[in-house]
């Protein structure tokens, strides 16, 4: 038995056919999507807003109130949401390849033990902290420059 062929060739759909119905108007909305759904879209909208731009002030006024142990773990909090969300969104494999490694990750701390100390020396030396911090950056940039030259 031969291959069965069709009379006529399916037609290729060209960029400037286009299908009319999608012009078409849908239905009309309800009572509900008209006086309910859509206002409290708009307000929900401008209330995530005013959060997303509240947070952080809100974040540094309770760790002033209540002190560094409920600003700390309010942060770790947050930092876990948004790390949940990036994931279960899927949105994840976006920073794959970033490849972050060990020895930077601990960086962020040393940076962080470092500007503590910095504003710890402030508070209680005074001005000769940022003398001894600037002797301290001074000789890192010397030595990084000298790791990192060709002579």
């Amino acid at each position: 038995m031969g291959v069965i062929r069709p009379l006529t060739k399916p037609r290729k759909t060209r960029l400037w056919q286009f299908d009319p119905s999608l012009f078409q108007p849908g239905p009309k909305a309800g009572f509900f999507e008209r006086h309910l759904l859509g206002p409290t879209k708009s307000l929900t909208k401008y209330g995530l807003y005013a959060l997303a731009f509240m947070y952080p002030t809100l974040l540094v006024i309770s760790g002033i109130l209540f002190g560094g142990l409920v600003f700390w773990t309010s942060s770790a909090a947050s930092l876990g949401l948004i790390f949940v969300i990036i994931k279960k969104a899927g949105y994840s494999q976006n920073f794959a390849n970033w490849d972050v490694s060990n020895k930077k990750f601990a960086g962020l701390f040393i940076a962080f033990g470092l500007t503590f100390a910095f504003y710890m020396g402030l508070i209680h030396i005074g001005i000769l902290t940022i003398v001894i911090f600037g002797l301290l950056l001074a000789l890192a940039l010397v030595l990084g420059d000298r790791k990192t030259s060709n002579r």
